[in-house]
Parts: C-alpha cells; structure tokens; sequence
C-alpha cells in the first residue's frame, strides 16, 4: 500500500514537471517594447542558467547570471519605424535610452514571470487531466509543476551573480564586438544591479543598431590603453589582415607579438614580417624559438616595428615595456623542446628579473616566448604575456599575471596536419593608462581553417580567470570583411606548440 502511494505520488509529479516544461516551451514567450525595438523574451529549461541577449544577425551575448535550470533569452526580434524615426530626428534621444531600456525590460520581465507562472500550472493541470482524467490527480499535477516553478526560481535567485555582467561572451561579426560588449569603463565600474546592467547591455545594442542610421557611435574613454597581444602567427598569411581588423576595430594603441612569426627563420620568409609595419599601430617584437638572428635583424629594420631584447626598458605608444628573444633556435621538429634545457629558458626570466628590479621606472608588461622563461619573473613583474603553446591559458600567482597567448596564424600551415583546426587567438588588453595596471581583457578567438566562428569573452582582472565555456552558435551574415562570415560551432583544438 505504501509503495503504491510512493509510486502514485512520483508519476503525479513527473507528469506535473512534464506538462509545466510543455508549457513553458509552448507559450512561455512575450513581446515587449524594449526602447526603438521590439523584443521577445522567454524562459526555457536548461541544464545550466545562462542570460542570452540575441541580437540577429549581428550575433549574441551570453552571460553566466545563475546557475537555476532555466535560460532567460532576450530577442532583438525587430527595430520599431517610428521609434527609429525620432531618434534620428532628434539624436539627443540617445541620452535617455538607458533608462527607457531598463524600464521597458524591468516591465517586460514582470510580464515574464506572470505568464510563466500561467503557463507551467496551466500546462501541467492540462496533461495531469489526460493522463489522469480525475479532478483530484489534475490539481495535484498541477500542484506539482507549481512547486517545480517555485524550486527553480529558488535556485535561480539564490546562485544570481552580478558579476556575470561584467564579463559577458560574444558570438557574432568581429566588427560589432566592441560596441556589444561595451565599454570597459562601465563594465568594471557598473554592476550594482543585474536589472540595470541586463538593460545597459541592450541599450548598448540599440547604440550599435543606431550606427546603420548614421546616429553617433558608442565609444570608450580615454582612460584605457588598448594592447593587443598575437602570438605564433607562423607565415600565416591572413593573420595580418586579422590583426588590422582588430586594431581597426577595437582602436588598438600598440600590438605585442610574443615570437614565432615565421617556421624555418629563412631570409626568404623575411619578406612576410613586412606586414608589421602595416597594422595601424605601433609594433613590438621578441623572437620565439622558430624566428633566426637574421629574421630579428629584418624586424628590427621595419618602420614601426619595435624589437625588445636584452632587458631594456622601452616606451611605446605609452606603454613600458621590457622582453627577452627566446634563446633557442629550432625550427626542426626533430631539435625541438625536448633538446633544451629547462635552465636556458629560465635563464632568460632570470636575467629580466634582475634588469626589472634595477629599472628606474619599471616596464608595465614583460615579454617572452616560451612560458617557461616567465618563472623567475613571478612575484616581480605585475603582468608577462607568453606564446609558444598555441594554446590560450592565463595564470594569476603572487601579484603576477602571465597571458599565454594561442596562435594567432593558427598554427600556420601545421594546421593543416591535423583533422581539426586550430583557432586563431587574439586578446585586447585593457591598461590603465596612468598606472599601467591591467583592467581588463577580450579573448577573441576565430575558428582555424575552414572554420569562421568568430567569440569573444571579456574577462575582468580583479577576478579569477573563468574556464571558457561551449560556445553557442550564431548565424552571421557573409559581408563582414574579417573571418568572421559564419558562426559555427569549433572543435576543440590539438595544441601544437611551435
């Protein structure tokens, strides 16, 4: 008897859970104006809680809010003509978007959350009443899915993290990153409510649609450095043209390239380091383990091309800085890591250490090739960016941060030896331009040969590093002059170091 009541009581709720997500997938949905446009909202089931701003065919932004088993999606669904309209006649409409954004999405989502609650009960009284066909098994049913609803908007409200603001993730065109992102002033600076920010995001959305009116653009500050940090191009011959997307669009101050940009160190591959002096910004250099003596010497004769080597301490674009060439030479795989000793590389770190410590006014960023050579330099130098794994990871340890960079060539033509491709990576550092500090960063990723996925997830410095999650597929349109035509999903690469 007992057993039959235990049995009876778990096919009533599964059947209420069942009915309350049909439900909530059929009718869960409500278009709300949400400023110039016209946006759909929902709340969908999901294994982990994420907030997703779509805004086609731009591309999305993904943030990790909560952890409750429900998704809240935000859908440009399209631009409203006569909101439009006024906004152009009058762009002095811009400076209340914020606020009417956030109004329009707090109101949209109480609307939400009402319909929600209509639905899920409504859904699971409605399959309780087929399944059951007695009164008493519906309003338990429908029971069920309520308690089910509450649970999760319990969970939901309880692991809401603000922060996830801060650091929102972008799929989509290349060109549209940095206005969707937002600037990196308001990020850090406001996250006190996640109502406000969810709108300031939108908001920052609608800025970017206005763009395609010829409305004023949204753009950072001052305040910030930008320095973008490419790694192990390895004669790619697109990665140049990524590179001045990139300085084009996120009005990069000065590049850092931390080595390998050739495979075999010829003087013939010298005539691929040209492309340097062609970025749009101001260029810095250190040899990696595949660049010769010869190819540093044809760098060091570019125009806008600056070659760190030996401690000094230079300035550029505003920016201090000090690196070391790797010390080895080994182009051939068969004379590669294994053949050098561990204490060569970290004789390099050492020897910056010890010009870092007797520097007048120290470097704000140290460079090297090879993570290895960035040992000694922890607990000395506040940031060190690396290459040579081709594989992204940043380490935080005793005051010192170390950015190792992926390969921004993707590997170059050894791509071309595995079953997948490796990605090509990119980060925008964010230095504070009195102190040199870093604020923030953009880890950009594009998808390797044959594969035009375009993410980029803004991190914040002050946090820990978050372990990057599966990207989420967005279609984009073919126009887009970088390699960023077509959002799809990328495997996850084999690293190759160089």
């Amino acid at each position: 008897m007992w057993s039959r009541r235990v049995l009876l009581a778990a096919e009533l709720a599964a059947v209420g859970l069942l009915g309350a997500i049909l439900g909530l997938l059929v009718a869960g949905t409500v278009s709300a104006p949400v400023g110039p446009f016209t946006a759909d909202l929902s709340l969908r089931p999901a294994l982990s809680g994420t907030t997703v701003v779509a805004v086609p065919p731009l591309g999305e932004l993904q943030l990790d809010t909560h952890d409750g088993p429900v998704k809240l999606q935000v859908r440009i669904a399209q631009l409203r003509d006569d909101a439009a309209r006024s906004i152009v006649a009058d762009p002095a409409r811009l400076e209340g978007l914020g606020d009417q954004v956030n109004a329009d999405l707090r109101k949209g989502v109480v609307e939400l959350v009402l319909r929600t609650l209509l639905v899920t009960v409504a859904g699971a009284a409605l399959l309780g009443l087929l399944v059951f066909r007695r009164w008493r098994a519906t309003l338990a049913a429908a029971g069920a899915g309520f308690v089910a609803l509450l649970l999760a908007a319990g969970v939901t409200a309880a692991t809401a993290d603000e922060r996830a603001l801060a650091e929102p993730r972008y799929t989509g065109l290349l060109a549209s990153a940095p206005t969707a992102i937002g600037d990196v002033r308001d990020v850090v600076a406001r996250f006190d409510a996640y109502q406000l920010q969810l709108g300031r995001l939108v908001a920052n959305v609608s800025e970017l649609y206005a763009v395609t009116s010829e409305l004023p653009v949204f753009t950072a500050g001052d305040d910030n450095l930008r320095v973008l940090h490419v790694s192990d191009l390895h004669l790619n011959p697109g990665a140049f043209g990524v590179i001045r997307s990139v300085v084009d669009q996120f009005g990069i101050d000065v590049v850092l390239d931390t080595g390998d940009s050739t495979d075999f160190g010829s003087t013939a591959e010298n005539r691929f380091l040209g492309s340097m002096s062609r970025v749009g910004a101001p260029y810095v250099w250190v040899r990696g383990n595949h660049d010769s003596s010869a190819t540093q010497a044809a760098a060091e004769q570019l125009e806008g091309v600056t070659v760190l080597d030996g401690g000094e301490v230079v300035e550029v674009a505003g920016v201090r800085l000090m690196g070391q060439g790797d010390p080895r030479f080994t182009p051939d795989k068969s004379t590669r890591d294994d053949d050098a000793p561990t204490s060569v590389l970290t004789a390099v770190g050492n020897a910056l250490k010890e010009a870092y410590e007797q520097a007048d006014e120290k470097p704000a960023v140290v460079l090297v090739h090879d993570p290895l050579s960035a040992g000694p330099l922890v607990g000395t130098a506040p940031l060190v960016l690396a290459g040579h794994a081709h594989q992204r990871r940043v380490e935080a340890e005793d005051g010192t941060t170390l950015m190792v960079q992926g390969s921004t060539g993707g590997a170059g033509l050894r791509a071309l030896e595995g079953e997948e491709p490796t990605p090509i990576m990119l980060t925008v550092l964010y230095l504070d331009r009195a102190s040199g500090e870093l604020q923030a960063y953009d880890e950009i990723t594009l998808g390797g040969l044959g594969d035009n996925e375009v993410r980029i997830a803004r991190r914040l410095a002050s946090q820990e590093p978050r372990p990057e999650p599966s990207p989420t597929p967005a279609p984009t349109p073919s126009t887009t002059p970088t390699p960023s035509a077509t959002a799809r999903p990328s495997p996850s690469p084999t690293p190759r170091a160089g």
